[in-house]
């Protein structure tokens, strides 16, 4: 198999800042291999929360560059039956937890094969079932790094855990989604395809747009960019990520609204 040339681990977890999990991952990587460079996507994911980390991971992994090696640890299973897997993509390896996390970011890139991690005598000799992230996964992606082949860590898998963001219902005036991340800013990312609100919105321009939660509404304004509109007006535009997105100038929307990553909500546009 060919190897990968770059060197980087870049690490998302839903493990937060305050404990010592983050620090206890870096240290059993450059305990094995001191040249890696290790990269933090992002430890703040909601906790357990599959969906907002396979969002995560799946808007940063394209801008890596080839070879990266993503450990991604959002795991509710740790502990029970669940697989650790290794996939190798296109070009870069994804290794976490079988529960689907990985599998959004993965599948852009094209998948070549998913390998099932079994090789212990790639883990720590650890008893603990508790932190199979800092035992099992952590010092993998670290042997991986140093150029160990994917084969010895694991049997090609035969089956794996999907996972699918929520699928957006487009009516003639209306789509039903909901919040698939709210960033540092505020910022309400949904599971509507931008693509698709466009292509919906195109013609209805003149018309009042509205969203509606919880048996609550308030005004939205399409814009291009957060800079547009009034300070404390509410917005409606095309992330980064390619998904929609609901702002408030300067300000958060996920506060003023109190909307958070799982609620649903409807946009309309009212004739």
């Amino acid at each position: 198999m060919e190897k990968m040339t770059s060197r980087i681990i870049a690490l998302l977890t839903d493990f937060g800042e305050k404990d010592y999990f983050v620090a206890a991952l870096k240290g059993v990587i450059l305990s094995i291999n001191q040249e890696v460079e290790i990269v933090d996507i992002s430890h703040e994911v909601d906790s357990y929360n599959r969906v907002e980390a396979a969002f995560i991971l799946k808007a940063a992994a394209p801008y890596f560059p080839p070879g990266t090696i993503f450990l991604a640890i959002v795991d509710p299973g740790v502990g029970s039956n669940r697989k650790i897997i290794l996939i190798k993509g296109r070009r870069n390896f994804f290794l976490g937890p079988d529960n689907g996390i990985l599998i959004p970011a993965a599948e852009e890139e094209g998948i070549d094969e998913v390998r099932e991690i079994r090789a212990e005598k790639y883990f720590l000799p650890s008893s603990s079932r508790t932190f199979e992230g800092r035992d099992k996964m952590a010092p993998v992606a670290a042997w991986l790094s140093r150029g160990i082949s994917p084969e010895e860590l694991g049997e090609v898998a035969v089956s794996w855990e999907k996972l699918v963001f929520p699928k957006a219902y487009l009516k003639a005036f209306e789509i039903r989604g909901e919040i698939i991340h709210v960033d540092k800013f505020g910022n309400l990312v949904t599971n509507i395809e931008a693509s698709d609100f466009l292509s919906w919105f195109k013609g209805k321009e003149d018309l009042k747009l509205i969203i509606i939660w919880r048996n609550k509404r308030k005004k939205l304004r399409y814009v291009p960019t957060y800079s547009s509109g009034v300070f404390g007006q509410l917005l409606i535009l095309e992330g980064s990520s390619g998904f929609l997105e609901i702002a408030l100038k300067e300000a958060s929307a996920a506060n003023s609204l109190r909307l958070k990553v799982g609620d649903k909500i409807t946009i309309k546009c009212l004739k």
